[in-house]
């Protein structure tokens, strides 16, 4: 039986990567990732489309708390408090600007954390796993870098 949130996880998936990648919105977005100031410049409103973005990022945490709140049919205040990492890890994974790269980083971390739920590990070593997968991600490439051609 497929679950209601993975549904809604695969319809926004599908309505934020056409956003992103077929919009002016997410060419805008593009553009200030990559120079807010080039972006300025270029006569993008960057304060309207970060504030969109900050609105949107709300919207989707609200619906993700709905979510958890009712598939754990209670909440509490640190219901989600250290997931902070995994996030990041998962964005981090992803790439940049990719929303495929992201829901399979998504999957990848799930599998990881469920897979080490299964081996009874203890959170606060699953934590030092996910903090050094993302060292590793983000220190990986530039080591590579820096083998290949010298200069960081």
């Amino acid at each position: 039986m497929i679950s209601s949130e993975l549904v809604l996880f695969v319809a926004f998936a599908l309505i934020y990567g056409v956003i992103l990648h077929f919009t002016n919105f997410g060419r805008h977005v593009f553009t200030i990732g990559n120079n807010a100031t080039a972006a300025t410049f270029s006569g993008i409103r960057v304060g309207r489309v970060k504030m969109t973005l900050f609105l949107l990022t709300g919207l989707m945490s609200g619906i993700a708390v709905v979510c958890l709140t009712a598939r754990l049919e209670s909440t509490r205040r640190s219901i989600a408090s250290a997931w902070e990492l995994e996030i990041v890890n998962m964005v981090v994974l992803g790439g940049s600007g990719r929303i495929l790269g992201v829901v399979i980083a998504a999957l990848v971390m799930v599998m990881v954390t469920f897979g080490l739920r299964l081996l009874n590990v203890p959170g606060i070593v699953m934590s030092i796993f996910i903090g050094a997968l993302l060292i590793g991600v983000i220190a990986l490439p530039r080591l590579i870098r820096l083998i290949r051609t010298g200069t960081a």
